[in-house]
């Protein structure tokens, strides 16, 4: 590896052991074994990179999760059951990597304090939702269009965004795919039932 990817590398690790907030650049440096200046000559900044280092985990998850999906994918499989093992997969991923999704809610608690993130973010959540739509409707990403994204994606994501800060404040409680799939249905039954009247 070079010193970008050495960089790279010991960003996730220090995001995973310290934080994002409490990862300094010498913390980096010192496990990447670079410079100072490194950081800045391939990144333009630590929070650049610890950005990075946050948005390409998450997205090599989210590929990931999508790939399984689409591997383990089954015509006759039930909107419900898909619903189900994105769930499972989501809470999995929590539970494996707990410091990294901490890490990236605390990124965006920086988002008044460290200007450049804003647009990262901002761009991210746009990915995000379009991202949330292929994995939940088991749909090539190039299909998902402005306007799902813009409303169902929204709506996968806002709920991903909840599930992830319950499951990071109060693993005990925190619901569980079949607890989702329960709420899903209560909520539709009773949007249906209203619709009736």
């Amino acid at each position: 590896m070079g010193n970008r990817e050495d960089l790279l590398a010991a960003a996730l690790e220090c995001l995973r052991t310290k934080g994002y907030a409490r990862t300094t650049a010498r913390d980096i440096t010192e496990i990447a074994g670079t410079s100072l200046a490194a950081i800045g000559y391939h990144y333009g900044g630590v929070r650049n990179l610890l950005n990075q280092a946050v948005f390409t985990s998450i997205g090599q998850w989210s590929d990931q999760v999508q790939e399984r999906l689409r591997a383990d994918a089954d015509p006759e499989q039930r909107y419900l059951e898909r619903f189900a093992d994105v769930w499972q997969r989501t809470v999995e991923a929590i539970s494996e990597d707990r410091a990294l999704w901490a890490a990236s809610i605390d990124m965006m608690a920086q988002v008044d304090h460290v200007p450049e993130i804003r647009d990262m973010l901002r761009q991210g959540m746009r990915d995000a939702r379009t991202g949330t739509v292929a994995m939940f409707d088991a749909v090539d990403e190039n299909t998902v269009g402005e306007e799902q994204a813009r409303t169902v994606g929204a709506l996968y994501y806002a709920m991903q965004v909840g599930v992830v800060i319950q499951w990071l404040l109060d693993p005990d409680n925190a619901p569980t795919a079949d607890d989702l799939v329960a709420g899903l249905r209560a909520i539709t039954k009773q949007a249906t039932e209203h619709d009736r009247c």
